[in-house]
């Protein structure tokens, strides 16, 4: 059983039901520390709140009344340290519960290293947004870009925003994103992404076909099983199963595909539950990164004469840009992606004009 601690005056203890512990504490400050000579008793979600907020209350008690002096709730004297471990211990239940995927979850912990190293031990009421732009300062000398500086504030304002649903802060200190150059965007036409397939080892054919014809997100496709395909109705489907979920709630979704794709499909084997199987027929693919940089390679895609690289995340950057070139409707097209209805990421960043799209807009007046 888990004792109780006394933090200078003031103890905290857990909360017992029916003889066992809840896993939430108390905070209990004697009367001799109160200004209305009352013991007060406050109860917290774990003992790092409750310790936390024990050692705020002892450092403002008042050297010559002996009584905490009163503060804003807001300043609870959790470090940021202490909150990144509440946040990713509710962020866990999100996944359990199916409302957060554990990659990205995983993705956003290791993202919050450098902030949570530079802050570590300081109170997350003591930050403020020059501290930020201070950290912004501090990264840019290590070297680092200012996509990834922004990406990293990016999630620690999500601790921030948590803390304030949390009570622990009354207003997330703001920053201002250091601007960033935006890259060119390399979308191949049809034809270029058929010479790229043709350069391609045999295994890989199937699936680089069939990310360039539904638009699917690389990691929809590798863990696609035989059970959501549809071979009668030729249709794929995108859902959550047990160890596996799709990005968000829209990601679920039926996409039809053609009949050549569909016959290619029903060619591959049924060794396993994974219609793209990797080496062994239980495990979904692996990793083609050096299949596919070789393919590039070997396909000689240029750009104003010189050679370019096409990542395989540009396949459905392609798809889309393609479907927007041909008349498909924005409405349709994000039902294709998976995209909530009415969003402005397909047309930002999903849609692209291609070089003979741009080619085909030029006006030549009638001049003699």
């Amino acid at each position: 059983m888990t004792k109780s601690r006394t933090i200078g005056s003031v103890r905290i203890r857990p909360q017992m039901t029916n003889g066992a512990e809840t896993g939430k504490w108390f905070v209990d400050v004697p009367a001799s520390l109160t200004s209305n000579g009352k013991r007060k008793r406050k109860l917290f979600d774990n003992q790092t709140q409750a310790a936390a907020v024990a050692r705020e209350l002892r450092k403002r008690i008042d050297p010559v009344t002996g009584l905490i002096k009163i503060k804003e709730r807001y300043n609870s004297g959790l470090t940021l340290g202490e909150a990144v471990k509440l946040w990713a211990k509710d962020e866990q239940l999100r996944v359990d519960t199916l409302k957060k995927r554990a990659k990205t979850l995983e993705t956003d912990i290791y993202r919050l290293r450098p902030t949570a190293s530079y802050f570590d031990d300081r109170a997350i009421a003591s930050i403020s947004d020059a501290d930020l732009a201070k950290y912004q300062a501090f990264r840019l000398k290590q070297g680092r870009k200012p996509v990834t500086i922004n990406g990293e504030l990016l999630i620690l304002q999500m601790v921030f925003n948590w803390a304030v649903k949390k009570n622990f802060l009354k207003a997330a200190p703001k920053y201002e994103a250091i601007p960033v150059r935006p890259a060119e965007v390399i979308v191949p036409t049809p034809e270029e992404v058929v010479r790229i397939i043709d350069a391609l080892p045999e295994r890989l054919k199937p699936l680089i076909r069939f990310l360039a014809e539904t638009g699917c997100r690389k990691g929809e496709a590798v863990n696609l099983t035989w059970d959501c395909v549809d071979e009668i109705g030729g249709y794929v489907e995108i859902k959550a199963r047990e160890g596996w979920t799709p990005k968000t709630q829209q990601s679920e979704r039926r996409i039809p595909i053609g009949q050549e794709l569909l016959d290619t499909i029903r060619k591959l084997p049924k060794d396993g539950q994974y219609v793209f199987a990797g080496r062994t027929p239980d495990e979904p693919i692996g990793e083609f990164r050096k299949s596919w940089a070789t393919a590039v390679k070997n396909a000689k895609i240029k750009r104003r004469g010189k050679l370019v690289h096409v990542p395989v995340k540009s396949l459905r950057k392609a798809h889309a840009s393609w479907q927007a070139e041909r008349g498909v409707t924005e409405s349709v097209l994000q039902g294709l992606l998976g995209h909530a209805r009415g969003s402005i990421v397909t047309r930002q960043f999903y849609v692209h004009a291609s070089e003979e799209a741009k080619k085909a807009a030029v006006i030549e007046l009638p001049l003699d």
